[in-house]
C-alpha cells in the first residue's frame, strides 16, 4: 500500500516544519505500507527557508521527500496539487499533516488499521502549549479537539491529521473547494462525500500533536477565529443547499451559538475548569453566523 503524506507550508515555521518532518520519517509501520512525503509550497516561488529545512534530510535513504510548488494562494490550491499528485502517481492513500504538528510514531499504521471498509480515517490534534500558558487559554474548547468516542462514524473531518482513499475521491469527482479559500474547504469536502456514501471513522489512537504559538494565545485572535468560522460556515451551508434552507440553518445555528454563549457565562462562575472565554467564542461564532448572512460569508484571511 502506497501512502503520500502531505505537509503544506509556505516557509514560516521552520523549526516545527523539521520536526514535522522527523516524526514522519520515523514512523513504525508494517512492511506492507510504503510511506512517502510530499511538501507543497504555497508560494510565487521556492521560499530558500524550505529548501534549508529540506536539505538536512537529503541523505535519508528511508523516505522519499517530493517538494512541489503550488502559486495559487490559498489552502484549497495547495491540497488539490497534493490530491491531483496522490491521484496521478498512483497513490493509494494521501494523509495531512500541519506543518506545526508532529505525529506520534504509530499514526500512520493507526490510521490504516481502520482503513478497512472506510473511505476517510481522522484521529486527534492534541494541543502542546507554551510553559506558564494561563488556564484561562488551556481550558478553551477552541485550542482543543472535538470530543468523539473512538470507533465513531462522523459526517466531517479535519485535514490536521487524516488519511483518505485517493479512489474514492477520484470514483466520486471529489476535490476541495476553491471557493472557501479563507477556510472550511475540509469540512465542506468530507460533507460531500458522506452525502455520496462515503464513510469517515474516528481513531483516538492516531494522534498528532500542535505547538500552540504565543501570537494565538489572545482573545482578540480566539475571537477572531471563532468568527471566521461562523461566517465560514454560513459559506459551507451554501455550497450544498438551496438559499432558504442556508438562511434557516444559519439564524439556527448562530441564534443557538448566542445562546450558549450567554448561558455558559455560569459555569465559569461557579468552577474553576471553566474559562470565560468558551463563553466570549460561542458568542463570537454565533455573530459570525448571521455576519455570513448578511454579507455572504466574506472574510479576511488571518495568522
Amino acid at each position: 500500500m502506497k501512502v503520500l503524506v502531505a505537509v503544506l507550508t509556505t516557509g514560516s515555521r521552520s523549526t516545527t516544519f523539521e520536526q514535522c518532518l522527523l516524526s514522519i520519517i520515523d514512523q513504525k509501520i508494517g512492511s506492507d505500507i510504503e510511506i512517502n512525503i510530499l511538501i507543497v509550497e504555497n508560494n510565487l516561488e521556492y521560499n530558500e527557508s524550505v529548501k534549508a529545512s529540506l536539505s538536512k534530510f537529503s541523505n535519508n535513504k528511508n523516505i522519499n521527500i517530493i517538494h512541489v510548488l503550488e502559486t495559487q494562494k490559498g489552502i484549497p490550491y495547495a491540497r488539490n496539487h497534493a490530491l491531483a499528485y496522490a491521484t496521478s502517481n498512483n497513490y493509494d492513500y494521501l494523509a495531512f499533516i500541519d506543518d506545526d504538528a508532529y505525529a506520534k510514531e504509530n499514526w500512520i499504521q493507526s490510521l490504516y488499521s481502520k482503513a478497512n471498509g472506510f473511505d476517510v480515517i481522522a484521529g486527534p490534534q492534541k494541543a502542546i502549549f507554551p510553559i506558564n500558558t494561563s488556564k484561562y487559554f488551556t481550558l478553551a474548547s477552541l485550542y482543543h479537539e472535538r470530543k468523539v468516542n473512538d470507533g465513531c462514524v462522523i459526517k466531517w473531518a479535519a485535514t490536521n491529521n487524516i488519511l483518505i482513499n485517493v479512489n474514492t475521491l477520484k470514483k466520486c469527482n471529489l476535490k476541495f473547494n476553491d471557493a472557501l479559500v479563507h477556510g472550511g474547504e475540509d469540512k465542506e469536502l468530507f460533507l460531500r462525500l458522506t452525502a455520496c456514501g462515503g464513510k469517515i471513522i474516528w481513531t483516538k489512537d492516531a494522534i498528532v500533536q500542535e505547538h500552540i504559538v504565543r501570537e494565538r494565545l489572545t482573545t482578540k485572535w480566539a475571537l477572531r477565529r471563532c468568527f471566521r468560522m461562523g461566517a465560514t460556515g454560513f459559506k459551507i451551508e451554501s455550497c450544498n443547499k438551496p438559499f432558504l434552507k442556508v438562511l434557516l440553518t444559519c439564524s439556527f445555528k448562530g441564534g443557538a451559538y448566542l445562546t450558549k454563549g450567554l448561558v455558559s457565562f455560569l459555569p465559569f462562575f461557579l468552577s474553576s475548569k471553566h474559562t470565560c472565554l468558551d463563553s466570549l467564542c460561542d458568542l463570537s461564532h454565533g455573530v459570525g453566523f448571521f455576519y455570513g448572512i448578511l454579507s455572504g460569508g466574506k472574510v479576511r484571511s488571518y495568522a
